[in-house]
């Protein structure tokens, strides 16, 4: 029995990290771990049972990226982490259709003609013969398109394809390709969050439009076109975690008092009975790059958060030791807090492999294989479990 009075009638956040299918299974056993330690995951579904009124373990906010972002859809609609978890495994009878390799691998028909231009030559010095045989890539956007994904949440997933047609509150992220810009698709304008000036929220696209441009993860699919609701023009879009990992600022924007963040890209530790990477070729070498990147940066910024509150407390402490006035005391630390864009009182948690599963790093991140995702939907439950219950120490 775990002790969760602390998480009552707080507004929880679940922000799930891109990864495709590992990472949505992952996310998966996540989830079914909250659902069984006794938190709600709010739903048009179970709104419609219940009363309205906020459930006093309730989950009522989801930002996803990528492969989280469509995991956030499953749940929002009101498909239950079984519910998905089946049907990924394969169950028969299992209430939600399984996606298939046709709907994630969308051939893509190549309607862009290639742009010539006087500044783009990024073979030039290279060999003729290499020059000829990297030609045709100079054209070349990708090979598959998440349109088929697109349609997959269309026709078996989403009843509703609004952001205000969601009960709980839903966010979604993608980064814009010709452009510095990370877009935050919902049904809220919130103004630019104030750590990025150039990342903005977005309203008016539906949720599958949403979800297909934050998948587009190159260099496997094609950039997705989302048409911009204020100019009339076309508007292509990537991976949501391109420019930022974990949108964990979505969720404070939002108000939320605990971020629940779930993310896969732990990299791998040196053990004997596997030895070093460089024995398993160039995949293993670049998953362990980008994790180490990905890593790097969520570290990071738990650190400077960190070491921004440590700086509150300190200033905090002196101020009432030295015996300012309460009024000055609290205006100036809600000064410091807003300059150094934190608030103490968030609570975040993390739930991320541990270094030890290398079985988990070396799994297929696009293989639909049921014993795959059967590992990982575990190994995200039996995380949680770990996570959770140290919280209760």
């Amino acid at each position: 029995m775990i002790n969760l009075d602390e998480f009552k009638n707080k507004k929880i956040a679940l922000v799930l990290s891109g990864g495709v299918v590992k990472a949505a299974a992952w996310h998966l056993g996540v989830a079914h771990a909250l659902e069984e330690l006794g938190f709600n995951l709010k739903s048009n579904k179970n709104t419609q049972e219940i009363s309205q009124a906020p459930r006093s373990l309730e989950i009522g906010t989801y930002v996803g990226s990528s492969a989280g972002a469509m995991t956030c859809v499953f749940l929002a609609a009101g498909f239950t982490p079984q519910d998905v978890i089946q049907s990924t495994l394969g169950y028969k009878n299992s209430r939600l259709k399984p996606i298939t390799y046709r709907d994630m691998f969308h051939v893509w028909r190549h309607k862009i003609k290639p742009t010539k231009s006087e500044y783009w030559h990024p073979f030039e010095e290279f060999p003729v013969l290499f020059r000829n045989v990297m030609k045709p890539f100079l054209g070349f956007s990708g090979f598959f398109t998440t349109e088929g994904v697109r349609q997959y949440l269309l026709k078996n997933v989403c009843e509703v394809d609004r952001f205000e047609d969601y009960a709980p509150d839903l966010f979604i992220v993608a980064t814009q390709l010709d452009h510095s810009r990370k877009v935050i698709f919902s049904k809220f304008n919130y103004p630019n969050p104030s750590h990025d000036t150039t990342a903005q929220y977005y309203t008016g696209v539906p949720v599958s439009v949403a979800a297909a441009a934050s998948m587009s993860v190159p260099p496997f699919f094609v950039p997705y076109p989302v048409k911009n609701s204020h100019t009339g023009q076309i508007d292509y879009y990537i991976d949501g975690e391109i420019r930022e990992t974990l949108s964990t600022h979505v969720a404070e924007d939002n108000g939320c008092d605990v971020i629940i963040s779930s993310w896969t890209h732990t990299p791998y530790h040196y053990h004997d009975e596997i030895g070093s990477l460089v024995n398993y070729g160039l995949p293993s070498i670049a998953i362990q790059s980008i994790y180490l990147m990905i890593q790097k940066k969520i570290v990071a910024h738990r650190a400077e958060r960190a070491k921004s509150i440590d700086i509150l407390d300190t200033v905090n402490a002196w101020m009432k030791a030295e015996k300012l006035p309460e009024s000055h005391r609290r205006n100036l630390m809600a000064i410091l807090q807003r300059k150094m864009n934190v608030n103490p009182n968030v609570r975040y948690i993390d739930i991320a492999p541990h270094h030890d599963d290398y079985k988990l790093f070396f799994g297929n991140h696009f293989t639909l294989n049921p014993k795959t995702a059967g590992h990982a939907v575990e190994a995200g439950y039996k995380r949680t479990m770990q996570v959770i219950a140290r919280l209760d120490k």
